[in-house]
């Protein structure tokens, strides 16, 4: 589930619903003091798993060491201080700084990216991953909601809907923990967040690392929140910069076509049904459309639709839901350029969203020249324990594979079963195993037809 981002979300007093979401608990202070307004707090995020791979690559072998087995083991730590001041009348001051230590030993994942993107036999990195400071506008315009202006600047995450386009920011490879992906802030930041209740809107400046090539863009997001209804979004963004090559001055750059292109998208998600009796029908989708640019002329869109029934009255509260996606892929035949690109996207709602696949969604196929059906269950036996089961089908949208043709466009099955526990409040476990059978676009492209199988322990501490 490249990119698990598990923190900051809720401690264990809404474990039960974090775990039905396959989400994990929020980062909490080993430490704090409130003097007079003022509040200090300290605290401390760390993580480490293991992971091996079985006939990596179908049977191909790993991309840098042609090893068809192969094993590794990643580990970072966090600390970070978080700083507030309510002045009372005039709002209330903040910032949070943080840093990560991050670190991969004992070997490399099957396609290599820490070696590929600059990285050493075994990556790691000490780097800043917050640095921020904003205001709250607190109750000081009258007849308005609490905190109806947020406005803040520096190095921060950010993130739109439940992580289609917008959410993660770093790639990690080089630095380490290409899987528990520590790192995913915006390395610079202008926000500014209205919230009138029930609608609500973000402007922001954003500027990526070199990771996505340093791309810098501009956007506006508009939400419409109810309660037992959900959230209809729509957003715009333009990019205004995206390096053309890597550090190297020679090698393309993978992102280099986003440079001047303009993005919409609108979104839904929730429980629409609620005052009819159907509280349990949950719908999601999100259409993106991506088009203009001063590199290539972009010509791409990618979508996807989701819903699921949660069976509340029966044991372990099971969830059954469906969703397919497609990401556009570029057509040879015209001067477009057509293949989706798909931003910054993470994990933020659990797992398979939207990083599809433990095999197939980490390490061959990243929303792109896709479409993709995907079976989700989910059980929880106790409020401390989440386990369930994924089926994904994987087919291309253009016969090519990262510009290879191919004559067909069936390329994985795949089967992923997962186990998240809750410990206690401050320990949180999860094992992962995952199969991917190979279709014919797949053994064409890397030459072998073994089913490529992948199994992942992780320990997340937060404290």
């Amino acid at each position: 589930m490249k990119k698990v981002r598990l923190g900051k979300k809720l401690l264990l007093g809404l474990l039960a619903a974090c775990l039905a979401l396959g989400a994990a608990p929020v980062q909490a202070e080993i430490y704090g003091i409130d003097y007079k307004g003022l509040h200090a707090g300290v605290g401390l995020t760390a993580a480490m798993g293991t992971f091996h791979t079985s006939n990596s690559n179908f049977g191909a072998g790993g991309v840098v060491n042609g090893d068809k087995d192969n094993s590794w083991f990643e580990a970072y730590i966090m600390p970070s201080l978080n700083l507030s001041y309510d002045s009372g009348k005039f709002g209330t001051l903040y910032g949070e700084f943080a840093y990560v230590g991050s670190q991969t030993f004992g070997g490399i994942d099957p396609i290599g990216f820490s070696q590929t993107f600059g990285g050493s036999e075994n990556p790691g990195d000490w780097e800043s991953e917050l640095f921020y400071v904003g205001w709250k506008s607190g109750s000081l315009i009258p007849g308005l909601p609490e905190n109806v202006i947020d406005i803040s600047f520096g190095e921060q995450t950010f993130s739109i809907g439940d992580g289609f386009l917008v959410a993660d920011a770093e790639f990690d490879g080089a630095k380490g923990c290409y899987w528990i992906a520590p790192h995913k802030s915006f390395r610079e930041t202008a926000i500014l967040k209205v919230n009138t209740e029930p609608v609500r809107a973000d402007f922001f400046y954003l500027k990526a690392d070199k990771d996505y090539a340093d791309t810098e863009m501009y956007g506006v997001n508009v939400e419409y929140i109810k309660e037992g209804f959900g959230t209809l979004g729509a957003s715009w963004m333009t990019v205004t910069d995206a390096n053309e090559f890597y550090e190297d001055g020679v090698t393309e750059n993978f992102y280099a076509n986003r440079d001047g292109m303009d993005i919409w998208s609108v979104r839904f998600q929730g429980n629409p049904l609620t005052a009819w009796g159907l509280e349990e029908l949950f719908l999601a989708g999100e259409y993106a459309d991506e088009s203009g640019g001063d590199r290539a002329d972009v010509d791409a869109y990618g979508y996807y639709l989701e819903a699921g029934w949660t069976f509340s009255n029966l044991p372990w509260t099971p969830t059954l839901s469906y969703r397919y996606a497609f990401f556009s892929g570029d057509e040879t035949d015209t001067d477009d350029y057509e293949a989706f690109d798909p931003m910054f996207y993470g994990f933020l709602r659990g797992w398979g969203t939207h990083f599809m696949g433990e095999v197939v969604g980490e390490y061959h196929l990243f929303n792109s020249n896709q479409q993709i059906q995907m079976v989700h269950l989910n059980l929880v036996p106790t409020d401390k324990l989440s386990v369930g089961a994924i089926y994904y089908n994987f087919k291309l949208d253009q016969n090519n594979i990262f510009g290879t043709p191919v004559t067909s466009d069936e390329y994985a099955d795949e089967i992923n079963l997962y186990a998240d526990y809750a410990l206690n409040d401050n320990v949180w476990i999860s094992g992962v195993f995952g199969c991917a059978f190979p279709g014919e676009a797949a053994e064409q492209y890397w030459g072998d037809d073994q089913a490529m199988m992948i199994v992942e322990a992780y320990v997340s501490f937060y404290f």
